[in-house]
């Protein structure tokens, strides 16, 4: 990918919004409140986003899984416009806090995640970072004969399976915080997650009845056991807010990263061993693997879920 016009307008402004968004942030902070520098660098890093996100438009890449053009990093143009209404909407209503932490988050998942994915080497931000600036690489770089098995298989692995990682583990990292959430985020992960599950196991396997099946068993029988444990100490469900009070958990973290790991192992042995994806042992234990993770996640929710559907207890009436 060659530096037209419209790829300097965008690496450009996304380094500049990098730049700004801690000075923005910073002169928020309770202890060093500045409200004039803050609105002033505010307005900045949003015009810089808003430009960025808008030559991103403009900008394909053929090389990682696209849609003519379009790879999955393309999916942050639309956040970015979202989560910037969601901010001044928030602000509108005088709800700072929600102006506050939405603004956190997609300067993280903006500047922060996606920034770190375009540097990776490979990318073009990434080749001309640590290629032709620092010389630490080289754009046509390949592993030099008796590289170990695993330098080389980390080495040949697609960009963006990098990205993909760097997301899930922000959101596992999210899960480790005690947090108050409405029950669309609560239904939402377990259920991304789950048909992660399942299309890694119809990616590797096909729709072969007998994996589908142990995918569905697992993952049912998995929920009949969950929904049967007590929900975590601090778990609350306030009627009047529609929102989970929930403590921090390191089991979603868990989960997030099997799941991941998973689908890689399971990708690197078939790119190693074709055989194995007519092995029906294999096939089978990847299937039940895949439905004891979503099971999990599934059964986690649905509690959560049964909490909010609790009548609200009654007070008694006193008579006077």
């Amino acid at each position: 990918m060659d530096m037209s016009p419209v790829i300097a307008v965008h690496l450009t402004t996304i380094l500049g919004a990098v730049a700004t968004g801690p000075v923005a942030l910073w002169a928020r902070k309770t202890g060093a409140h500045r409200p004039r520098l803050h609105r002033a660098a505010g307005y900045a890093w949003v015009t810089l986003m808003l430009v960025a996100a808008t030559s991103a438009i403009f900008i394909r890449d053929y090389r990682l899984p696209n849609i003519d053009g379009y790879t999955p990093i393309h999916v942050l143009i639309p956040v970015v416009y979202g989560m910037l209404f969601l901010a001044f909407w928030f602000l509108a209503k005088g709800n700072i806090t929600g102006h506050r932490k939405t603004m956190q988050r997609l300067y993280i998942g903006a500047c922060g995640v996606a920034g770190a994915f375009t540097l990776l080497p490979g990318r073009y931000l990434g080749n001309l970072v640590f290629g032709q600036w620092l010389g630490l690489i080289s754009p046509t770089y390949q592993p030099p004969q008796g590289t170990p098995m695993i330098a080389q298989i980390l080495i040949n692995t697609p960009l963006w399976v990098w990205g993909l990682l760097a997301v899930l583990l922000v959101l596992g990292f999210s899960q480790t915080r005690s947090r108050t959430v409405g029950l669309p985020r609560i239904t939402l992960l377990p259920l991304g997650l789950g048909a992660f599950s399942l299309y890694g196991t119809i990616s590797a396997f096909g729709t072969s009845p007998a994996v589908l099946g142990s995918w569905f068993a697992t993952a049912i029988l998995l929920v009949l056991v969950v929904t049967q444990l007590p929900l975590p100490a601090g778990s609350r469900y306030d009627s009047a807010t529609r929102q989970f009070q929930l403590p921090g958990s390191w089991i979603p973290m868990a989960l997030i990263m099997a799941i991941f790991l998973t689908k890689y192992v399971v990708g690197v042995s078939l790119v190693m061993h074709p055989e194995l994806k007519v092995h029906a042992n294999f096939s089978l234990a990847i299937g039940t693997l895949y439905g004891v993770f979503s099971g999990i996640f599934a059964g986690r929710a649905i509690r959560l879920v049964r909490l909010a559907l609790r009548p609200a207890p009654t007070l008694p009436v006193l008579n006077a």
